[in-house]
């Protein structure tokens, strides 16, 4: 047995010696030291911030991929690769429209490399210029909204500066990263005093636009303390229902406690729309509203939470008509939207980010200050006829505070 065990280890050395020889990164073959032929039949289109060159390849049997080498907006060298299985490459994070010559080279596996060939590319307007040129502003709760669009749905990075106080000087505050076609970003945080702000677009290759500069002085916006809120029973409202499925008093609510555990939820199964109401304490000009679902794998962006809602809201309780939306203003009409569109029971890493940081609307800024508040459930994301909410959050602009 002892010799048998000599002789395995003998040949275990003996193999892994032979293999410590042998580099599995080279490329397998003989060099034959003769570098591919160029590519040919080259076309140029240019494209936002980008140009796509299409080119014929060489027919060497060794051949691996296709190099583009150019300088970027910034002055830096940059390169581009294909395979040698496409016909194509695409450049891209150019920052204006101006002429770059780019050369190309063929190589083969052993980086031998064909003659260059040179073209130009002259890139189409870029996207932090077109998205830039689409920004516009509008004074808001705690802040400002900012709009823009973005044909190309390009990666850029909205920037926004605001004037330092002590030092004078123009400073970051706070950037907004997408790919979106369009929208509106909310800046937020700011006191209602008069500023200088700018805004900026920014792209990954460090492309920046112009800057543009405003003074605001933003609306003040205030947190609503929860500890002041308070359920109103169904009975005193028309067409109410009780959210205390499981022995969840509607507190739940807005308690502070986001949890799969913690909520307010419907008995089931009960038709559509779901109401409920709650007094705010204070009367304040609605600014927006945050909502947070429950997260727990199997009822996230499913079960009863909610899809489609109304808010409506009074100063004071309307009397009991045979309409339960009678007396009450419509303060916003909300759609909730799963960002990755995946079917029921299916989620992304952006899905499972906008349910921990919760859903922000936006109420109608014509409405007037309300007391009362009341949530109507229209639909929910799935067929089942229930809803249900783990928290809520409301700004706004209190009016009034309450009586001592």
């Amino acid at each position: 047995m002892r010799h048998n065990i000599t002789l395995i280890s003998i040949l275990a050395a003996a193999v892994l010696s032979g293999c410590s020889e042998v580099d599995l990164l080279h490329p397998y073959g003989t060099d034959d030291g003769k570098a591919p032929s160029p590519v040919s039949e080259v076309t140029v289109t240019n494209k936002p911030g980008a140009a796509v060159i299409r080119y014929k390849l060489p027919a060497d049997m060794d051949l691996s991929y296709v190099k583009a080498e150019f300088i970027g907006t910034d002055g830096s060298k940059r390169e581009a690769r294909a395979s040698s299985y496409v016909d194509s490459l695409l450049i891209e994070g150019f920052g204006d429209t101006k002429d770059y010559p780019v050369e190309i080279r063929a190589y083969d596996k052993f980086e031998n490399a064909s003659s260059p060939v040179t073209v130009t590319v002259t890139p189409l307007t870029p996207p932090i210029q077109s998205v830039f040129e689409s920004l516009e502003w509008a004074v808001d709760f705690g802040g400002f909204m900012v709009s823009f669009e973005n044909a190309t749905k390009a990666n850029i990075g909205i920037y926004v500066t605001r004037r330092d106080t002590l030092s004078g000087e123009m400073e970051y505050y706070d950037v907004y990263y997408t790919e979106k076609a369009g929208g509106v970003y909310a800046v937020r945080g700011l006191p209602d005093d008069e500023n200088d702000f700018g805004l900026y677009v920014q792209d990954h290759w460090g492309n920046r636009s112009q800057v543009l500069e405003f003074t605001t002085t933003p609306w003040r916006e205030d947190l609503l303390d929860k500890k002041l809120f308070t359920a109103v029973k169904p009975g005193m409202v028309n067409g109410d229902l009780a959210l205390d499925q499981y022995h969840a008093p509607m507190s739940n609510a807005w308690d502070g406690v986001i949890d799969d555990r913690n909520f307010i939820h419907t008995k089931w199964p009960l038709e559509l729309p779901h109401r409920f109401t709650f007094d705010l304490g204070v009367v304040a000009k609605m600014s927006r509203l945050k909502t947070w679902q429950r997260s727990g794998e199997d009822v996230r962006w499913q079960h009863g939470a909610w899809r489609i809602f109304n808010v409506y809201g009074c100063t004071e309780l309307p009397a009991i008509t045979s309409d339960p939306l009678d007396g009450w203003k419509l303060i916003g009409s909300f759609t909730s939207v799963k960002p990755s569109g995946l079917p029921q029971g299916q989620v992304s890493d952006e899905d499972i980010q906008l349910l921990t940081e919760g859903e922000e609307f936006i109420f109608d800024r014509n409405a007037e200050p309300i007391r009362y508040i009341r949530f109507e459930i229209l639909g929910v994301h799935s067929e089942m006829k229930l809803s249900c909410m783990s928290e809520l959050t409301l700004w706004g602009q209190i009016e009034s505070e309450p009586e001592e």
